[in-house]
């Protein structure tokens, strides 16, 4: 036990060094100091707690995306539909472009238009007996699309729109809207000639093969139904930044629009790659 004269004397210290107002001081700033540490810490530990926060932080890549819309006269399927190119530059401006990015907004990939180009079908020699092979082909017992249909498809492109070999591998991309690119069938990457890729503005793939119908610009993603030009033209573009068909629902499986977190690290990273 202490001393009367020990406390005292300890009293009489700590009231000459710290004399009352000093005290008050002292202790204040001991508190905050204690308080812009805690809150340092609180700062540096911090992390971000879902997936939908970590994709928020992710930077936009900007793709440039040029769009072919095929001219000819209307190509007439064996059921006697005559399917027109039908299209507009103000459809693709006002409707599936803004689609297009409401759904790689998940990935934070942006499509700017490069251009909008009307374009005849190139006239090569024996050319109607190439549409009217692409107007007949089916898909085999397996359900694979006749991979025959491809050429005649990329040699109907005017050479001169597509890219060359050396800007295959740069920040631009390519759609074509054909008439027509055979049955039960709506679009196709086009991986083996240079990623130019396919879709079809008249479908019968809802109905196995039966009449063709307009494709419509864009559905519900809520509801979907049969998918729309949208859809297939951000699904090919997935198979162009790599992406492989996988589940359903999502936008590379036959119905959906949802992009998984690897798909968005596959397809970024090749986007990044030719950005």
């Amino acid at each position: 036990m202490k001393s009367e004269k020990f406390l005292l004397i300890q009293n009489y210290n700590y009231q000459k060094f710290f004399p009352p107002m000093n005290r008050f001081v002292f202790v204040l700033s001991i508190l905050l100091f204690l308080s812009s540490c805690n809150q340092v810490d609180s700062i540096d530990n911090q992390e971000p707690d879902s997936e939908t926060e970590i994709e928020s932080q992710l930077e936009n890549i900007n793709l440039n995306l040029r769009v072919h819309l095929m001219q000819s006269e209307p190509w007439v399927h064996p059921t006697g539909t005559e399917m027109s190119s039908w299209v507009t530059p103000s459809d693709i401006e006002n409707i599936v472009i803004p689609e297009l990015n409401r759904i790689w907004e998940q990935a934070r990939i942006t499509w700017n238009i490069e251009s909008i180009i009307e374009e005849e079908i190139f006239k090569y020699d024996g050319y109607e007996s190439s549409i009217e092979f692409i107007i007949n082909t089916k898909r085999d017992e397996d359900g694979r699309s006749d991979p025959n249909r491809l050429p005649p498809l990329y040699y109907l492109m005017q050479p001169k729109h597509r890219s060359s070999a050396s800007e295959l591998n740069s920040n631009l991309y390519h759609i074509y809207l054909f008439p027509f690119i055979g049955n039960t069938s709506q679009g196709n990457a086009m991986r083996n000639f240079g990623y130019h890729s396919v879709v079809g503005v008249w479908t019968n793939k809802f109905n196995y093969g039966g009449i063709p119908e307009k494709t419509y610009l864009k559905e519900d993603p809520n509801n979907f139904v049969r998918g729309s030009l949208s859809r297939t033209i951000s699904h090919e573009l997935g198979h162009v930044l790599q992406l492989r068909h996988t589940c359903n629902p999502c936008l590379m499986g036959s119905k959906g629009y949802n992009v998984l977190s690897e798909q968005i690290d596959i397809s970024r990273a090749e986007a990044l790659r030719r950005y």
